[in-house]
């Protein structure tokens, strides 16, 4: 899948997603828990605005992130030993 078609589907998929989101409703509408928007957020990994006080993210920048990292690799890891399972 290309970039443009995941942007589409991305698109798609959040229509009815504000323009503006809180770390709370990025939570939502990603698949990342509030504990992992709040250290992209701190990082700067995922593009935001410091508002009253309070973190703001564009629609249009979690759809970029989700893009840019479509592709990366998982940091859950299953093995299958052998030695123990049963036949």
């Amino acid at each position: 899948m290309t970039n443009d078609e995941k942007r589409k589907e991305l698109e798609r998929m959040m229509k009815h997603c504000p323009e503006i989101l809180t770390p709370g409703k990025v939570a939502k509408w990603s698949p990342f828990g509030k504990n992992r928007v709040y250290a992209l957020l701190k990082t700067g990994e995922l593009r935001s605005f410091i508002y009253q006080g309070g973190y703001i993210v564009a629609k249009a920048d979690l759809i970029d992130y989700l893009i840019e990292h479509s592709n990366d690799k998982s940091n859950r890891r299953y093995t299958i030993d052998h030695e123990h399972s049963e036949d």
